[in-house]
């Protein structure tokens, strides 16, 4: 008798694990994943920018968004207005909650509008403007800083910047690549993959994005940080040295 409720219960126990497998091994399966290349970019003497390519999978029937974050800070910036005739600075502004870089990609385009938990819509709604503002001018002012991000390229948005295609175990397989600037600054940066359904999150994926300095720019700033005079002294001998070489090539092209 005790025997046969014993051997029940192995099979009890049995059965529940493998439904338990069976269930992580599909939770597995529908989950984001996300890789990039490169995961490390070096600012070297030559850099002039880096494509970095991002690959991953999403599960089926839903449709994919990427973005790229910088870290938080606060940006002191001048505005500009006419006193006269001219234009000059008329007062000191600063800008809170805004990333130092903000790439976003998507695979349709109406994706990257009236979203509330990404896209230059809510990344905005976390900046704030302060200093001397004039009044009911906060929402130009957020309006021209985004401008000015998107100038220096350090802001943008990409439609259809990503590719989704059906993958073999029924997920949906994602690709795409976003330009990393010249003017980009040393730091660690987040590179979210999301899945989304509408204008909802169902489920991300992040990695982090390492951008350093190596070589001769790692140098100098290593130096100016921590060996000032040293930096200071190599400037000026730079500086000197630059001048004459200009100084000798223009008198060379001259003679001739």
């Amino acid at each position: 008798m005790q025997e046969g409720v014993g051997k029940r219960a192995a099979i009890i126990w049995g059965l529940t694990i493998f439904l338990l497998l069976n269930l992580i091994g599909s939770v597995r399966a529908e989950s984001v994943t996300l890789k990039l290349n490169p995961a490390v970019v070096e600012i070297n003497s030559f850099y002039q920018g880096c494509e970095v390519a991002i690959t991953g999978t999403i599960p089926a029937g839903h449709e994919a968004v990427a973005e790229i974050v910088g870290p938080t800070g606060e940006e002191i910036l001048m505005r500009k207005g006419r006193r006269g005739p001219l234009w000059m600075n008329v007062g000191e502004l600063k800008i809170s909650g805004a990333p130092s870089l903000y790439l976003i990609l998507a695979s349709a385009s109406d994706l990257l509008t009236g979203a509330a938990s990404w896209g230059f819509g809510a990344m905005r709604q976390r900046i704030t403007v302060a200093g001397q503002v004039p009044a009911g001018q906060e929402d130009k002012l957020r309006d021209q800083f985004l401008r000015l991000k998107e100038s220096e390229e350090l802001y943008a948005a990409v439609p259809e910047g990503l590719k989704v295609s059906p993958a073999k175990d029924g997920r949906l397989s994602v690709i795409g690549s976003f330009w990393l600037p010249a003017n980009v600054k040393p730091d660690t940066y987040s590179v979210c993959l999301m899945a989304v359904a509408g204008d909802r999150l169902v489920e991300r994926q992040c990695m982090a994005l390492s951008v350093k300095m190596v070589g001769f720019p790692a140098l100098f700033m290593s130096l100016a940080y921590q060996h000032s005079v040293i930096y200071g002294v190599l400037a000026v001998v730079i500086a000197i040295l630059t001048g004459f070489v200009m100084g000798h090539l223009f008198k060379g092209g001259g003679g001739h």
